[in-house]
């Protein structure tokens, strides 16, 4: 009884806020609310070794497999999703939805798949703006439910310009060689799982992978984001 009157007393000064539409949270709702999660624009890949994300990386880098959670548009409610994590420090939230997105896609048993978790990097001035790296954390989270290990083996080496105003073709250009990896010998030849939020033309990804590549030839690449750019 007295557990639950500090829990009411909790939520009274402090209420949990749904991150997608900002509104008030029911005690039996976790972190998003009921509404928002049956609208939510779930993408429902097949398969992760064929399908509209794998192939926009295919011709750029061998990826064994791809899988993203939701189709990402700017204008939608759901564009909160990553305004919340990726701007506003809920590095808890970027946590919760890496759970959450584990759970999402464990038909695809994506954990007997990879050996080993990477987040693509930040800037070191961006890790400084924010304080916490967003694809971290939902790699935390989905290593949380598949056991697997989260490594920081990819650095951020040039800090360009932002890609959000650029063509599939300027993204490319400015995310070449702005990564470089370090990778222990004895982790060589790991089955990785490259986590970011969003996919737009992958060219972060591809980046990133040509990174690890060109310090373990034998590495097999495979990737998740939470979102994908329609």
């Amino acid at each position: 009884m007295r557990s639950k009157l500090l829990n009411d007393f909790r939520e009274l000064l402090f209420p949990r806020i749904c991150p997608v539409c900002e509104g008030r949270l029911l005690p039996d709702e976790q972190f998003i609310c009921t509404e928002c999660l049956v609208e939510f624009p779930l993408l429902k890949f097949e398969k992760t070794e064929d399908n509209k994300m794998i192939r926009t990386l295919w011709g750029n880098i061998p990826v064994a497999h791809a899988v993203s959670i939701f189709a990402y548009r700017h204008h939608s409610i759901y564009h909160n999703l990553i305004l919340q994590i990726k701007y506003r420090g809920n590095a808890r939230l970027a946590r919760q939805l890496g759970t959450w997105a584990a759970m999402q896609i464990q038909d695809h048993k994506l954990e007997e798949k990879v050996d080993v978790i990477v987040p693509v990097p930040l800037s070191r001035r961006k890790q400084w703006e924010r304080g916490y790296n967003q694809a971290y954390h939902l790699a935390l989270g989905l290593g949380k439910v598949y056991h697997l290990p989260t490594r920081k083996w990819l650095k951020r080496s040039v800090d360009r310009q932002t890609q959000t105003h650029m063509d599939a073709k300027q993204r490319m250009e400015n995310a070449r060689g702005s990564y470089t990896a370090r990778i222990p010998m004895s982790e060589r030849g790991k089955r990785i799982l490259l986590v970011d939020d969003v996919m737009t033309t992958g060219a972060t990804i591809i980046a990133c992978a040509e990174a690890i590549l060109k310090v373990d030839k034998t590495a097999e690449i495979s990737v998740f984001t939470l979102a994908l750019s329609k």
